[in-house]
């Protein structure tokens, strides 16, 4: 009751969602806002969002002046409407998160990440070349990626997050020891170091090495 005095309702936050993209493009010129409306229901007038990317036009300026990374990832939104918020955002040369794009989707799936990806390389990359999506291995991300995007050789191209696939591997092996040295062989840049870091791995745990042997090395 006390959050609804305050903060309205669910739904009374909702609806105010396209007068606030309005104010955002506004007030901040040259900001990115699409929409796309799934389907209408009769019943109460109402349109249903399928999803909504906004990026804010000095993020875009920014973007040009910093390094070719851009990370993705996705969260959950905890509310009466399970959404998810898709996020891409890249490093300035002072080592701070530049946040470059947002959505709002209904789910994490291939589609919803094709249609992230496809109005990021629009509205923020703008056919900048070279440039490297790093993300984790989310099924629908591989996917997006490899269905056209401008994350494939030559345009550009996709790596996996370090911190993630540790991780997802000490979820699977449970061992800080061998989480250690997964760290030790993915920040390597030198191949014969790598090598001797993956045989240590593999005298460590089999299974181990055969899980991180499987994974694309580029």
């Amino acid at each position: 009751m006390a959050r609804e005095i305050v903060y309205g309702t669910w739904e009374s936050s909702v609806q105010k969602l396209p007068k606030y993209m309005g104010a955002l493009k506004k007030y901040n010129p040259g900001t990115i806002v699409e929409w796309e409306h799934k389907t209408f229901q009769p019943s109460t007038g109402a349109h249903v969002i399928g999803y909504v990317f906004w990026a804010f036009a000095p993020c875009i300026e920014g973007f040009q002046f910093c390094r070719n990374i851009i990370s993705v990832d996705g969260t959950h939104l905890y509310t009466k409407y399970r959404h998810k918020v898709l996020i891409a955002a890249t490093m300035d040369g002072n080592q701070q998160v530049l946040s470059l794009a947002f959505a709002i989707v209904d789910d994490e799936s291939t589609l919803s990440w094709k249609c992230f990806l496809t109005l990021l390389s629009r509205h923020v990359i703008r056919g900048r070349r070279g440039v490297c999506l790093i993300s984790d291995r989310h099924h629908g991300i591989i996917k997006a990626v490899r269905e056209g995007s401008d994350f494939v050789s030559p345009h550009g191209a996709h790596r996996y997050c370090l911190r993630h696939m540790c991780s997802n591997f000490n979820t699977r092996l449970k061992n800080v020891i061998l989480k250690d040295l997964c760290w030790r062989a993915g920040s390597e840049y030198q191949i014969r170091k790598f090598n001797r870091i993956m045989e240590e791995i593999k005298s460590h745990n089999i299974a181990a090495f055969e899980f991180l042997d499987q994974i694309n090395k580029e």
